[in-house]
């Protein structure tokens, strides 16, 4: 059963690349990692830290996975098993979710901002899941230790080198939205230990 939901899972993340032909790949920037890279999580880390002010957790398989099944429900877990994420706390309440599949404005093209959400701070919501205003800062500290912030806002940006030019959108989308502000924190969390681990799995 729990190979069936995992399937289920990848196979909704990787529904972006619109069936995942040759010429999606290349204009998702789509990579099916084979192993962990550090010097690529670097990498990106460092490109991220010249567009703004930000940590990084490289979250274990198992954390990962705790994430995904946080406080839902196995229906919302497809939402929550998305590669690239963007969550904005007000404090400890979550006000703000969008993933990767709903970046998609043109047959081979995506847009973070395609439906003008990062036109405001916080931004205005387009994703609210059954359990939007469940979720809390604090539930996910239980799962990704180091996680913490002084700031009222809290920026989480789940992404991986699966989905790399994707992921660096979302980095530019809330680079621009939290710009000049001094009231938040952003967070970098990398995934691509769960990834690996599921694609060894298969």
């Amino acid at each position: 059963m729990r190979r069936f939901v995992l399937w289920g899972i990848l196979s909704a993340a990787l529904s972006l690349a619109a069936g995942c032909s040759v010429i999606a790949k290349v204009a998702f920037g789509i990579d099916e990692i084979k192993e962990y890279r550090e010097d690529k999580v670097q990498s990106f880390l460092a490109e991220s830290q010249r567009r703004v002010p930000c940590n990084q957790i490289v979250a274990t398989a198992e954390q990962q996975d705790s994430l995904i099944r946080l406080d839902c429900d196995t229906s919302m877990m497809q939402h929550r098993a998305q590669p690239v994420q963007i969550l904005y706390f007000d404090g400890d309440s979550l006000v703000f979710y969008h993933i990767n599949c709903y970046t998609q404005s043109g047959l081979l093209s995506y847009d973070w901002n395609n439906k003008g959400s990062f036109g405001q701070f916080p931004p205005s919501p387009t994703v609210v899941p059954d359990w939007h205003g469940h979720m809390t800062l604090e539930a996910y500290r239980r799962c990704l230790p180091g996680l913490h912030s002084e700031s009222r806002y809290t920026v989480l940006i789940l992404w991986s080198n699966m989905l790399r030019k994707v992921s660096t959108g979302a980095v530019k989308a809330v680079a621009a939205n939290v710009s000049g502000r001094e009231d938040c924190m952003v967070w970098l969390v990398n995934t691509d230990h769960w990834w690996v681990d599921y694609m060894h799995r298969q």
